[in-house]
Order: structure tokens, then C-alpha cells, then sequence
């Protein structure tokens, strides 16, 4: 299975064996930390795994998960630094799940004092992942999500090829299921907004842009597979509207690979 093939199929799992995982897939994972690609390269971070084998309690917070390892990510303060934080861990999530080793985001946890003092930068958000008995996968048509119609405009005839990207783009998973994208989708761009907060704003605004971070990453994931270039740029007419109840973030350019 491919990042790819993962993205269709790829399940939350919250119940995990606290067996550890073999030495050579942790340095595989470790590996392909480092290949990563990011939303913004101008934004630093580290991403560090943290072994819980032993069930110590390095954690607090809400839908707290126990599972044998967290994968945990830390930034610099910049613009967009949510979104890229959620560019990056969609992109483990696929390749764990790839690997038939079960995931879950953890939005409301905290790491406790001791570990926090060892991050680089500031905590951002963290995932589980680990062997389970309960099942990884999930058919596309088992995964509860809004309708296309209420999460995409078409505003032109596009190819088979758009069609699968916004299929995988439905499918992103997303804090709460809250699922706070919308697009408005041309032949060859798609145009990426997120849904304002009405409640809750702080919590709810930083939820929010790590799953458009999420979204995005698997828009690109898609268009690769697809020998599609993903180029992400901004839209002068979108950028300077003031919108009601979305607000836009970028736009995806879609173009067939050069070789």
C-alpha cells in the first residue's frame, strides 16, 4: 500500500497493544521524518517520537489516547505554522498507515512539564500510533462525511483526475469530524476555504487551520499520484475579500508533470 492507496483507507484507531514496535520500522519512521515535505519551509520545527511502553504519564488533556508511541510536533510561532503542522503529520499518518500501524490525532493533549522542557519549539499537536487488535482500514463509503455537494462548487466541467482529487480531499480526516473546508474548483485550480469559528474561537480557529493543513496535504498527495503538479499559490480577488463565513487560504494550481 501507497501514501496514496492509505489516504481512501486510513481509520482513526483508539485502542492500541503497548507492545513495541520493531527497531528497523521506528528507524524507517525516523528516516522519513526527515523527507518530509513542508506547507511553508520557512517555518522551523522538530518532530520527535516519544516511546510510552512503559505507560508512563506523559500527557494530559482531553480524548487523551494511550498507545505505545506519540509522534509530537513543535514550531516556530510564524504565520501559517497550524497549517503547516498539519501539512506534515497528514503526511505520517499515510506513511504509518502504509506500514499497518494504527493512528490517531490527538488534538486535546498537552505534554506534561518534563517533556515540554525538551521541545524545540512550541507544542503543536501530537498523533498516536501503534499495533492494534481492532481493524486499521475502513471501506471510503464506511467514512461518515459531509456530502460533495456541501463541501464543493464545480464551477466548470473538470477531468476524472479533479473528480479523484476532491474525493480524497472529502475523505481528510479532521478534529471532531468537524470537517471545515469548502472549495470552489475550476478545470485545472481549486480554491481551499476554511469555516469561520463561531464559538469557542481560540480552540476551535487553531483546530481548524491544522485540518486545513491536513486537507491540503492530501489534495497535493493526490495530484501526485495523479503525475500532477500541485503549485500553491494565493489569490489576489480571494485574498482581499472580506468573506462571512469562510476564510480563504490558498489556492491549488494543478499542472501535468515535466520530465
Amino acid at each position: 500500500m501507497n501514501l496514496y492507496e492509505a489516504m481512501f483507507v486510513r481509520k482513526s484507531v483508539r485502542n492500541y497493544d503497548m507492545e513495541a514496535l520493531e527497531e528497523k520500522l521506528l528507524e524507517n519512521i525516523t528516516s522519513y521524518i526527515e523527507q518530509l515535505k513542508p506547507y511553508k519551509s520557512s517555518i522551523e520545527y522538530e518532530m520527535i517520537i516519544v516511546d510510552n511502553t512503559k505507560e508512563e504519564e506523559k500527557f494530559k488533556g482531553l480524548f487523551h489516547v494511550k498507545a505505545p508511541y506519540y509522534l509530537l510536533i513543535s514550531s516556530e510561532l510564524k504565520q501559517d505554522y497550524l497549517t503547516n503542522a498539519g501539512f506534515l503529520m497528514q503526511q505520517m499518518i499515510l506513511y504509518l498507515t502504509a506500514r499497518g500501524v494504527a493512528t490517531c490525532y490527538q488534538g486535546g493533549i498537552k505534554p506534561n512539564s518534563e517533556l515540554k522542557a525538551k521541545l524545540k519549539y512550541d507544542y503543536v499537536i501530537a498523533i498516536a500510533f501503534g499495533r492494534s487488535e481492532k481493524t486499521i482500514y475502513r471501506a471510503p463509503e464506511k467514512a461518515k462525511r459531509l456530502s460533495e455537494d456541501s463541501l464543493i462548487v464545480y464551477k466548470e466541467d473538470v477531468s476524472e483526475n479533479m473528480k479523484v482529487i476532491m474525493q480524497a480531499a472529502i475523505l481528510s480526516p479532521s478534529s471532531m469530524n468537524n470537517q471545515p473546508w469548502r472549495f470552489v474548483v475550476y478545470r485545472n485550480r481549486i480554491h481551499v476555504f476554511c469555516k469561520k469559528a463561531r464559538f469557542l474561537k481560540s480552540v476551535i480557529s487553531d483546530m481548524k487551520l491544522i485540518d486545513v493543513g491536513i486537507v491540503l496535504s492530501d489534495i497535493v498527495q493526490a495530484a501526485d499520484e495523479l503525475w500532477l503538479d500541485a503549485i500553491l499559490t494565493k489569490s489576489e480577488v480571494f485574498s482581499n475579500k472580506d468573506l462571512k463565513n469562510t476564510e480563504y487560504i490558498t489556492t491549488v494550481m494543478l499542472k501535468e508533470k515535466v520530465f
